[in-house]
């Protein structure tokens, strides 16, 4: 996992993050890596630098020497924006997952880094940010609001949330199963369902909670059948 976060004057948010559990991420590990964004000549503004030596101290010895990167990037629009992309890119881990923390930092840093993150192809993207008096946070996975509007793609979203079988889900929409297969690998691109094969046998799907938000963008419960 790639943990992406502006740093402003207090580490509290990005510290709280850390800890916290996702589904299917139990955490920070090691191998996984940290990169702060920093704007140009931040080491003359000694709080953030006191914030960032902070984070690296609780986070170098769970992800390793070497895994928390510095991206310093300049504050002018476009540039802004391809210089945290191309970071991101650099230094995506194996899994391809991404964390932004973005719950400090100048706003230039955060708009940036959000629409840097629109600009990934081919990654588990989550987006946190915690609510500034600590009661709590908000979540999302990005890949719900990236993923094209599908009619078909809901209403086989429905029919597994209801435990219905590929072959069942096919029948229903009057095509083939290979059809509706070729569909979930599709739909596995934007982590709306995931795969599990039992016994080497062929996938069983699952809704992933970017799958339920992806049907509450597209209208809403699914009608009984």
């Amino acid at each position: 996992m790639l943990v992406i976060f502006p740093v402003g004057f207090d580490e509290k948010f990005i510290v709280r993050a850390l800890m916290r559990k996702r589904e299917g991420i139990d955490g920070l590990e090691h191998g996984d890596k940290l990169m702060a964004i920093l704007p140009e000549g931040y080491e003359e503004e000694r709080r953030i630098v006191n914030a960032l030596e902070a984070i690296e101290g609780i986070a170098s010895p769970i992800v390793g020497e070497g895994n928390v990167i510095r991206l310093e990037v300049p504050l002018h629009g476009e540039n802004l924006v391809l210089a945290i992309k191309r970071g991101i890119e650099e230094n995506m881990t194996r899994d391809r997952i991404v964390l932004a923390v973005l719950s400090g930092g100048m706003r230039p840093l955060l708009v940036g880094t959000m629409l840097a993150l629109l600009n990934l192809r081919d990654a588990r993207i989550i987006v946190e940010s915690d609510f500034e008096n600590l009661s709590g946070y908000i979540s999302l996975e990005l890949s719900p609001f990236l993923a094209p509007p599908s009619k078909r793609w809901k209403l086989v979203l429905c029919g597994l949330a209801k435990g219905k079988s590929v072959r069942a889900i096919a029948e229903e929409l009057g095509v083939s199963p290979a059809t509706i297969s070729n569909e979930l690998e599709r739909m596995a691109n934007y982590h709306l369902v995931k795969a599990e094969r039992p016994d080497g046998r062929a996938p069983k799907y699952y809704v992933t909670s970017a799958g339920r938000m992806y049907l509450k963008l597209m209208g809403g419960e699914c009608n009984e059948t």
